[in-house]
């Protein structure tokens, strides 16, 4: 019985959607979901940009929630974005229609959207068995991450992109602070080494690290260093480099680097190296991904 009620809702969603020629979705050619790394820009701001050069308004049965249609590789998909950020990208497989699976995640945020979410609740856990991952609302599986529902600036990284869409969730959920490891699978490597370097004195040479960014909540107060904190500036905190220091940070993902002046303490989380300004941490691509390996090279 409830089987049946939860397929004439989705089908109802379908319905709903192809009746009105597809006015939900967006027909997107041009997303580059497989390529890493995209020349010149992130991945994640090439899908933005196809996304607002071809906006649209969603359709009535979703109130968070948008869809679009494009091609990878002649493979039919769909990119679920969330509050206008994307979240994931479904493929069409022979087994599984990718706009009935996101249409059924689509329907279950737009509920939790309703409800007073605890976004810390939102986990992603990892199935040894089929060897994917679980992007999880406390015991609740929302959706399972895979070859074929990725996320769409896809990384080489399988487990990166699932603690990059879990936090992109938890962020736009209630803002909670991002994840730094999946539940139930090793710790990386390079986060590994981080506990060796949070405490060093002089980085003379390069060194890699995980770092985060910080921003909204701090915009204005007092920095360690006694100046006030602008989320906007290229600045950045560090457990023990001098006030001043400028460091050149590179995101290990993608390439991209930044300039910074350390002028705060932190970051207070182990296993993290530096928390980067929000302005900072957007230039080279951290802030949507909330962590992210980098190197740091101290230039003064």
């Amino acid at each position: 019985m409830r089987n049946n009620t939860w397929k004439k809702a989705v089908m109802s969603a379908l319905t709903t959607i192809v009746g009105l020629g597809f006015t939900g979705l967006l027909f997107s050619p041009t997303v580059k979901a497989d390529n890493y790394p995209l020349q010149g820009q992130s991945a994640l701001s090439s899908v933005n940009n196809v996304i607002a050069r071809n906006s649209v308004n969603p359709t009535q049965d979703f109130l968070t929630v948008k869809l679009y249609q494009h091609q990878i590789k002649n493979v039919s998909a769909i990119t679920l974005s969330f509050q206008n950020i994307p979240l994931l990208t479904f493929l069409d497989t022979p087994d599984q229609n990718a706009v009935e699976n996101a249409t059924k995640l689509a329907i279950r945020l737009d509920q939790l959207s309703q409800q007073s979410v605890d976004a810390n609740q939102i986990i992603v856990t990892w199935n040894p068995e089929t060897k994917d991952y679980s992007l999880k609302y406390q015991e609740e599986e929302l959706v399972r991450m895979n070859k074929n529902i990725r996320l769409p600036d896809k990384t080489r990284n399988a487990t990166h992109d699932a603690l990059q869409a879990t936090n992109r969730l938890r962020r736009l959920m209630g803002n909670a602070a991002p994840l730094t490891q999946v539940q139930g699978k090793p710790v990386l490597k390079v986060e590994s080494k981080m506990a060796n370097l949070m405490g060093v004195k002089n980085l003379r040479q390069a060194a890699q690290g995980i770092a985060s960014w910080y921003g909204p909540g701090f915009h204005g107060r007092r920095t360690a260093s006694g100046e006030r904190f602008n989320q906007n500036d290229l600045t950045a905190a560090h457990r023990s480099l001098p006030f001043g220091t400028k460091v050149q940070v590179t995101n290990l993902y993608n390439g991209r680097s930044v300039v910074v002046r350390i002028n705060d303490r932190g970051p207070y989380a182990r296993g993290r190296i530096l928390d980067l300004s929000a302005g900072a941490a957007s230039l080279i691509g951290v802030r949507s991904s909330g962590v992210a390996p980098i190197r740091l090279q101290i230039l003064n």
